[in-house]
């Protein structure tokens, strides 16, 4: 019961046992999908609250590394970099370094919240299904098809776009399909450049909680910016 033992050590019960803790009604899950899962959280949030199965969303992430066998392992499988820098969308790049991070937002709907610090309008995921390269190598068509029907979906032209916070992870397996997916979304017929950046550039790769890394950035330039 106090998180020493078998069951408060599973996986399966870290989000249950902080609902224990704080007495939480409300749906409780962890929900682990590699580097996609704060995204993939945030997606489920906001599908239970536009359903009406609850008011409100706390999601929270967490990347700490502890054991250094995993990193062992990342090395062995060929993607951190031997320089220990991270250089996302580089002609250098090499592989990332691993980052540390706990991050948690909080959803709800605007016609409730006191103070809104961003509006997600739309939220869509896909799967890349099989590939002859590998379950770990990221398909570009599936990235393209995916932005292509988010933003038909939203009825957000590509155009309005002036930055792209992208995963960009600095790998030779995963930089290229992410950029030619963005390019052939957003840069056909582009009058303006479009900027593209990867917080991982800063913080290196937090792997599970990169999704919060990439809000929290595109937050503070919006800040930047406005005032």
């Amino acid at each position: 019961i106090n998180g020493q033992n078998i069951i408060g050590c599973h996986k399966s019960a870290t989000a249950n046992m902080i609902s224990y803790f704080l007495d939480l009604k409300g749906p409780s899950c962890t929900i682990d999908t590699a580097c996609s899962s704060s995204f993939h959280a945030m997606a489920v949030g906001y599908d239970y609250i536009m359903s009406g199965k609850c008011e409100d969303a706390i999601i929270g992430t967490a990347n700490l590394c502890f054991a250094p066998i995993v990193n062992l392992q990342f090395t062995r499988l060929g993607v951190l970099s031997p320089t220990g820098y991270c250089r996302p969308f580089d002609s250098t790049a090499n592989g990332y370094a691993r980052g540390e991070t706990v991050a948690v937002i909080y959803l709800q709907k605007a016609k409730n919240a006191k103070r809104i610090y961003a509006i997600c309008p739309h939220i869509k995921l896909n799967n890349d299904g099989y590939k002859e390269e590998g379950i770990t190598y990221p398909s570009s068509q599936m990235q393209y098809t995916l932005l292509k029907e988010f933003y038909e979906e939203c009825k957000i032209p590509t155009s309005y776009l002036d930055y792209v916070e992208a995963h960009g992870t600095a790998t030779i397996a995963g930089d290229p399909p992410e950029i030619n997916a963005i390019y052939n979304v957003f840069c056909t017929n582009r009058e303006t450049p479009l900027m593209i950046g990867s917080v991982k550039s800063n913080l290196g790769h937090t792997e599970s909680a990169s999704g919060f890394n990439q809000i929290a950035k595109v937050k503070q330039i919006s800040i930047f910016i406005f005032y």
